[in-house]
């Protein structure tokens, strides 16, 4: 633990080292010219250079250029184009760069690499930062007609707004479409039939611009095929797509975990018999009273019960004044081979409640089993709950939700930009989550005995804890989020809101725990004689009687089986498993219960 909260702090120095910059006082931009040189086939070349003068000995040592990917058109469409950088130069030659994903596009960072050894600082004076790129396919069509449209502006530095010069190589014939601003918010001047130039003032208008519009006759650019247009239709509405698909996942798993009728399966009718065998009796009682502690008592009867019909001791009635006896030893659960398959035939929860009673002390060869059962209560209670576990099994489906939901909200964040800003908030909302943890159920947080290890603990829970916390509001604070990544950010959100909902919705009750305690409440109605089941017969009454016992209805099930002995003229019935007279007493017990 204390390993990962160091983590998270030198997480947390980094984010607050890399905030530092303060870019205006470091950097002036002096100029921006960019050429965009548009092909037959609708892409472009684009070659851009900003001067930019060096004021402090101490800088950040680079520049972040900003290029778009997302164009706008007049009709309020959003047209997502490829990107492929050709070249990132300083004063003249190859220099260090890294890319950095964006809703617009992408920020390239231009200049020295950070490391411990390399010198992070530019030298003062006027540097000249160069750039080439292509984009796909800038062409869309309008009925009859071809429209080249391009942003006003190209490549940006570091929210800078100094003035810009673009010069556009485009092919001949296009007439330009006015401007949808009033006053136009640049100047555009067509030179040639095949060449603009436009000029930008200075100022941060310039991320707002209405994109410029060629418009052309029908055939002057290459038709793209339709596989083309199958991906430029997918780039358009990819991360939307991103966005969108967590959500709908989290809607799925809600959807099948309270799915409506006429997807369930179709209800229980009459005992399963199989389902019933794949249960002990203590996991029935706790089920049909709903993990009550009182159930502890009925669970552990009902174990001792299900000893007795399996042959493993002899009881003198089934009530918690009950003594044992001939209990099966060590020697044949080990050796006999008929001794191993009854002790490992048996639940955990009976071979625990076995177990007790082995301990208590005898007199003479009898054991009272109430003296078992208060030593027995909690550790019961946990075999029984890892039993149930077992029997929900793995649930991989929503398991693997969780891992989709997080992998697109990663997804998302990468290709938003909004990656740190997402850590963040993922950050403070684990850190609460912890502090809670620790409060609620400090059981699992034990406190280390060496001194030196609690002082670790006591600095990260004290220190560390608040001091990451601070970092990261600061950096959401400080963080602008431009309105185009806002919905990408709700989407975010709502990535960690479902991964919340379906972790929680983990501890419901899976649909075969579900019909294990439809079973139970079936298997009470047989056992009461208000519905038909499994066939009376003397094995069927030791199979049904430890959950008779377990459910509370042993006196009614023990009616019917001597109703049916009755009809069957049978004279006696003497089990080998119960101490003493036979089954009168277990029908003397049953019947004051059912007066009582």
């Amino acid at each position: 633990m204390p390993r990962i909260f160091s983590w998270l702090m030198s997480c947390a120095i980094l984010v607050l080292l890399t905030s530092c910059s303060d870019f205006d006082k470091e950097f002036t931009v002096r100029s921006a010219k960019s050429t965009i040189d548009v092909s037959l086939d609708g892409t472009a070349l684009v070659s851009e250079s900003f001067d930019i003068s060096v004021n402090k000995m101490e800088n950040y040592g680079g520049f972040y250029v900003d290029i778009p990917q997302r164009f706008t058109d007049a009709s309020g469409g959003v047209h997502w184009r490829d990107f492929a950088l050709v070249a990132a130069r300083r004063d003249g030659s190859d220099e260090y760069y890294f890319k950095e994903n964006n809703v617009p596009g992408y920020s390239i960072y231009i200049g020295k690499e950070h490391c411990k050894r390399c010198p992070a600082d530019l030298f003062m004076g006027v540097t000249k930062i160069q750039i080439a790129y292509r984009l796909g396919r800038l062409v869309r069509q309008e009925g009859d007609r071809q429209v080249l449209f391009l942003p006003a502006y190209m490549g940006r530095v570091h929210d800078q707004g100094a003035k810009k010069t673009l010069t556009l190589g485009v092919p001949p014939g296009g007439a330009l479409r006015p401007s949808r601003d009033d006053p136009a918010a640049y100047e555009i001047i067509q030179k040639a039939p095949d060449e603009f130039v436009v000029s930008i003032a200075a100022g941060k208008r310039d991320r707002v611009l209405q994109d410029i519009e060629i418009e052309y006759p029908g055939g002057t650019f290459l038709g793209g095929t339709s596989d083309w247009r199958m991906r430029w239709w997918f780039s358009d509405h990819f991360l939307p797509f991103l966005s969108i698909l967590g959500p709908l996942i989290v809607g799925l798993v809600v959807i099948l975990k309270f799915r409506p009728s006429w997807l369930l399966p179709a209800p229980l009718i009459v005992v399963d018999v199989k389902m019933t065998e794949s249960i002990s009796p203590a996991l029935a009682a706790y089920l049909f009273q709903n993990w009550k502690a009182d159930a502890a008592k009925a669970a552990f009867m009902a174990s001792v019960c299900h000893l007795a019909v399996k042959r493993t001791l002899r009881i003198s009635s089934l009530d918690e004044n009950a003594d044992a006896s001939d209990l099966l030893s060590k020697h044949e659960r080990r050796r006999g081979k008929a001794g191993r398959g009854k002790w490992y035939g048996l639940p955990a929860a009976t071979r625990l409640v076995f177990g007790r009673i082995g301990k208590e002390r005898s007199v003479g060869d009898r054991r009272r089993v109430k003296n078992a059962r208060p030593d027995v209560r909690d550790q019961l209670h946990r075999t029984v709950t890892e039993e149930y576990q077992k029997v929900r099994g793995i649930d991989r489906w929503s398991l693997a939700a969780v891992v989709s939901i997080l992998a697109l909200g990663i997804a998302v964040a990468c290709f938003s930009g909004l990656l740190i800003f997402s850590a963040a908030i993922c950050g403070i909302l684990l850190i609460l989550f912890l502090v809670l943890m620790m409060v609620r159920h400090p059981e699992q947080f034990p406190v280390p005995t060496d001194g030196f290890e609690r002082f670790k603990r006591a600095v990260s829970l004290f220190v560390g804890f608040p001091v990451m916390v601070i970092f990261a509001i600061s950096y959401i604070g400080t963080t602008e989020v431009i309105s185009e990544q806002r919905p990408y950010l709700v989407a975010i959100l709502l990535n960690i809101v479902g991964m919340v909902i379906v972790l929680a919705m983990l501890r419901m009750p899976t649909p075969k725990q579900r019909r294990i305690h439809t079973n139970i409440l079936i298997l009470n109605r047989y056992l009461r004689g208000e519905i038909d089941g499994p066939a009376m017969s003397i094995e069927c009454y030791e199979h049904y009687l430890p959950f008779a016992v377990a459910l509370d209805v042993q006196h009614y099930w023990t009616e019917r089986f001597n109703f049916w002995r009755e009809s069957e003229k049978m004279d006696a019935y003497a089990p080998d498993w119960l101490i003493g007279s036979q089954t009168d007493g277990i029908i003397k017990v049953s019947s004051k219960s059912a007066e009582e």
